[in-house]
């Protein structure tokens, strides 16, 4: 089964207070690092698949890049056309609604980015493998692709546990609360997010949502990428392209180039 209807209306509308903590600037240093020491191309031109609000699709086009941003969530990619006009960025950066599943055709591109183990939305393996090949086909010869995954190894090790994040702006404040069910025999972890939201002067208001993430092992993720179409180039933690990737290491990029 395929989970894609995360990210609703209310979701969406405090997502980026939400990740107000998240260092995108830093981790789009990281993916210009990963450019440099591994692509075999020029990059100008990047997709990014379940851009959502933009996180990484803004500072990159930003810093000169022409960025495609899709996403499935029509309310995640209004927060992300807001962001856009009001940073002026009408001309760098675009962003559609697109499954992932499914090649949009939009040409041809130097590097393709699916970050924030978004790819993890897809449980089955059809349409992790249905993914993949569709980003393959949006590269041009020997494109790189970027991604990032739950390391399976460190979820079973570790487990998943219950946290609270609070934050404030002005009169609002968000509680969010993750209530995780690992069911390991279909390496899913099902979290239920249930937030508070307080503003001065409105009644208390208290949603949910139940996202569904597929965790991966390092060796099931080579085989996906060569079924894919994929050379892999480097699998390692999040965040530090030359380390080994541990037992503990919770997120695991992997680089592949099209091959």
């Amino acid at each position: 089964m395929t989970h894609l209807s995360s990210f609703g209306a209310k979701y969406s509308e405090f997502y980026d207070l939400l990740y107000s903590d998240k260092n995108y600037e830093s981790e789009c240093d990281y993916i210009e690092r990963i450019f440099k020491l591994r692509s075999s191309r020029n990059i100008r031109k990047i997709v990014d698949i379940a851009c959502g609000t933009g996180g990484h699709a803004i500072p990159l086009a930003k810093r000169g890049y022409s960025v495609l941003g899709a996403d499935i969530s029509e309310y995640m990619l209004a927060q992300a056309r807001k962001k856009v006009v009001a940073e002026g960025l009408d001309n760098r950066l675009h962003v559609t609604k697109g499954d992932m599943r499914y090649p949009i055709p939009i040409g041809r591109f130097d590097a393709c980015l699916c970050m924030f183990a978004a790819i993890g939305y897809l449980s089955r393996y059809e349409d992790v493998l249905a993914a993949l090949r569709a980003m393959h086909r949006y590269l041009r010869p020997k494109g790189l692709l970027v991604f990032d995954f739950w390391n399976g190894i460190a979820v079973l090790t570790m487990g998943p546990s219950k946290r609270t994040k609070r934050v404030s702006k002005n009169d609002l404040t968000v509680e969010r609360n993750a209530n995780p069910r690992l069911e390991a025999q279909h390496n899913i972890c099902k979290v239920k997010y249930t937030l508070t939201i307080t503003r001065r002067g409105y009644p208390k208001q208290t949603f949910s949502e139940t996202h569904t993430m597929r965790y991966f092992f390092p060796d099931e993720m080579r085989l996906l990428l060569k079924l894919a179409g994929f050379n892999l180039v480097s699998l390692h933690p999040f965040l530090r392209p030359k380390a080994i990737v541990h037992n503990r290491d919770w997120n695991i990029t992997a680089i592949a180039r099209k091959s």
